[in-house]
């Protein structure tokens, strides 16, 4: 990603257009990297920010990066989710709107299966 604080729309559109010009390869470009916000419950205008996955401790604990700790963030998505959500959409329809890809990503957290886009 190229940077770490976004609105939902701003990442969502970035996702997108990654796909559109490089396919699945884009996705690998980054490394992992989780969706963190002060509500999981995201829509298009949400501040979220781009940090690594969480730790795992010796006791299988996950411990969030230290900037979400300190600044109250909570986990929301990991890349792979919210990358294989927007991919199927817009495999779908190339010229998907923001509104439709949030209710797909919605739609997925809620159901762990691709929306049909009509």
């Amino acid at each position: 990603m190229k940077k770490q604080k976004y609105l939902f729309k701003e990442l969502i559109t970035e996702i997108k257009e990654a796909y559109l010009q490089d396919g699945d390869a884009s996705f690998y470009k980054d490394g992992g990297w989780c969706v963190y916000a002060k509500s999981d419950k995201l829509d298009l205008k949400s501040e979220c920010y781009v940090l690594p996955y969480p730790d795992i401790d010796d006791d299988d604990n996950e411990k969030l990066p230290e900037f979400a700790m300190r600044n109250g963030l909570e986990f929301v998505y990991r890349d792979e989710m919210l990358q294989d959500v927007i991919a199927a959409a817009v495999d779908e329809d190339e010229d998907i709107s923001d509104k439709k890809l949030l209710k797909a990503i919605r739609y997925y957290d809620e159901y762990d299966c691709f929306m049909e886009i009509n």
